[in-house]
């Protein structure tokens, strides 16, 4: 399925973060501090981390991460989602560079598939569980999913590497980045085709990362980003048993491409006033195609031509009040526009699909922190939306840590969000309900971490999230309402533990229990226990290996090849991944990799087979 490879040049606009030089890490979250001075429940992974994994796919590395679930639909060809704490993929947020991704006019209620982004691009990548639309808005109610790509660095660097694997997989990435004077830079290529690693599920695309940016002064940066994504894929239809059981190997098929422009402002006004403003568009065009699942009845033929449009304004001023408190002022402006050209083919009479959506949403908000005395800090956010057509929105969140002892603290989180109906849900001709209400959310939890020893640290966080007026299909009236109520309550445990200077463990382990209120049903993609062990030990300095364990319990899955929609329960399975590194030069590195080593046979999809034992060489060169 090769195709022409694309690699595009522009010049571009913004990321909306700090520089790689001499500017703090940030947590972009939209409360514009530092990780250490959040009270929510966070997870960071750094690029040495996310390299020592050397994942075939982003979502395999989420999966290390405590309350984060993967739903795959067999294969890289399927969509990937990815939900926090027992919630619907499309009740996280997703960003990339600090701008938003997520894409209201496809069929899971602007869920992000995961399987687009390159971890060959990835430089960190942030999580922050919990109600966010106090900070963010729409879209954020179970949580934000922050994606941060290659920064501009000291000196210049460049970097080659390529990975070659069963089933004809292959990704190959090209980047360079550096600094001179006020100026900084960078820029990085990525081409991935899949391979076929399971019958009938293939995906290929190119990436193109560019950001420059522009310190004229001390604490004044200009920064301009772009990013352009171009892919195709190909899966059996969900829900169709897959390989395995689907009555016909008619394909779904997808050419999709992504831009991201940005461009942002950031200002020193004096030493207690910074203030920062940004602009940025997203862009998503997809043509999409599905032969439906026999018998038809259910999931006739159809398909789409669909572009998607967002621009957002944003300015925030951070003030500092004295020496331990900071208040985030700001406002912001989003624009939506959809145009989706679609059918459905009822047994040979073709049905038009089409719709046209625009809508604008204002909001303004105030965030800050403070430590009230010695070992207690407090948080709180309040947002109002006001979008068109519905009505305003005003949403909040209050945090609190307290340092019990020098080595434990306790922290609690309560707030609450909302989610604007998507595109698709609002104006599909055939199932779409203007009058939609938003989905609404309410969140607790209360965490408790322990510094055993400097070289040990534990936590544990229990969680209970409400979820209303969710959007759902009523087969009476065939068309979307308001009506599901979901609880998700649950606990995550996390290690993390230098056991000598050599070797690192990293561990999770996470509950989750989902009560659908009044409903006897169940939420796919959803396993009661999942947990991951991560070990990385340096054997020289030339020779590193790492073993990455995750468990996965049993979970639900439906499909509909029988002719009506089924609900079965599938096993557990146990996964372990390998990984060896060897510097074998100054500015070069080889890596072997094996994918589920022990050839485990499992399904995360009824019909859809996971792929066997697959091993990936890889070589990098650093200049």
């Amino acid at each position: 399925m090769k195709r022409n490879r694309l690699l595009v040049t522009a010049l571009m606009m913004l990321a909306g973060q700090a520089s790689a030089r001499g500017m703090e890490h940030t947590l972009v979250t939209g409360t514009y501090a530092p990780l250490a001075e959040l009270t929510a429940s966070v997870s960071v992974l750094e690029q040495v981390q996310i390299q020592s994994l050397n994942k075939r796919s982003l979502s395999e590395v989420l999966q290390t991460l405590p309350g984060l679930l993967v739903e795959q639909q067999g294969g890289p060809g399927g969509l990937t989602a990815v939900s926090i704490r027992g919630a619907e993929s499309n009740f996280t947020l997703v960003l990339l560079d600090g701008v938003p991704v997520n894409d209201p006019t496809n069929s899971r209620g602007g869920g992000f598939d995961f399987a687009n982004l390159n971890p060959a691009l990835v430089e960190r990548i942030e999580v922050v569980r919990g109600a966010q639309s106090a900070v963010y808005g729409s879209d954020a109610l179970a949580g934000v999913i922050n994606i941060i790509t290659h920064r501009p660095d000291a000196g210049h660097q460049l970097q080659l590497a390529g990975e070659w694997g069963k089933d004809d997989f292959s990704n190959y990435s090209l980047g360079v980045r550096g600094a001179a004077g006020q100026w900084d830079y960078s820029l990085a290529y990525a081409y991935r085709d899949d391979g076929e690693p399971v019958p009938g599920s293939t995906r290929e695309s190119d990436n193109v990362r560019l950001r420059v940016g522009w310190e004229p002064a001390q604490g004044h940066r200009l920064e301009l980003g772009y990013r352009y994504l171009d892919g195709d894929r190909t899966s059996y239809p969900e829900q169709s048993g897959g390989p395995l059981l689907a009555a016909t190997d008619d394909l779904d098929s997808s050419r999709y491409r992504d831009e991201v422009y940005s461009l942002s402002w950031q200002a020193s006004l004096s030493d207690a006033w910074t203030s920062y403003f940004s602009v940025d568009r997203f862009q998503h065009a997809e043509d999409y195609g599905s032969p439906g699942i026999v018998p038809y009845t259910e999931v006739p033929p159809n398909g789409a031509d669909t572009d998607f449009r967002q621009d957002r304004l944003r300015w925030v001023n951070t003030m500092a009040l004295g020496r331990a408190s900071e208040v985030n002022l700001g406002a912001d402006y989003r624009d939506e526009q959809a145009d989706s050209v679609g059918y459905i083919d009822f047994f040979g009479i073709v049905f038009p699909a089409d719709y046209r959506l625009q809508r604008s949403t204002r909001g303004i908000f105030l965030n800050g922190s403070s430590e009230v005395f010695d070992g207690l800090l407090l948080q709180g956010s309040v947002r109002h939306d006001d979008p068109d057509g519905i009505d305003a929105e005003t949403t909040f969140n209050v945090g609190g840590r307290y340092r019990l002892t020098e080595s434990l603290s306790l922290s609690a989180n309560w707030g609450d969000a909302f989610k604007l109906p998507s595109f698709a849900a609002l104006g599909h001709p055939l199932v779409g309900n203007p009058d939609l209400l938003p989905e609404k959310a309410r969140n607790r939890d209360l965490g408790l971490g322990w510094q055993v020893s400097a070289s040990l640290h534990l936590a544990a966080t229990g969680f209970l999230n409400e979820y209303e007026d969710l959007v759902d299909f009523d087969s009476e009236t065939f068309r979307n309402v308001n009506r599901k109520h979901i609880e998700t309550r649950g606990v995550e445990l996390e290690m993390a533990w230098q056991v000598q200077p050599s070797l690192s463990l990293r561990g999770q382990l996470t509950y989750t229990d989902i009560d659908v209120k009044g409903e006897d049903t169940v939420l796919t993609g959803r396993p009661d226990w999942s947990g991951s062990l991560t070990g990385t030990w340096q054997l020289s300095p030339a020779w590193q290996t790492t073993l990455d364990y995750r468990y996965t319990g049993q979970q639900w899955s439906s499909t509909r090849f029988p002719g009506y929609e089924q609900s079965l329960e599938l096993d557990d399975f146990h996964r372990l991944d390998w990984v060896v590194q060897w510097a074998f030069a100054s500015d070069w590195q080889a890596r072997l990799s094996a994918d589920n080593l022990l050839a485990e046979e499992y399904q995360t999809s009824i019909g859809f087979a996971a792929p066997g034992r697959a091993f990936r060489l890889g070589i990098q060169y650093t200049l």
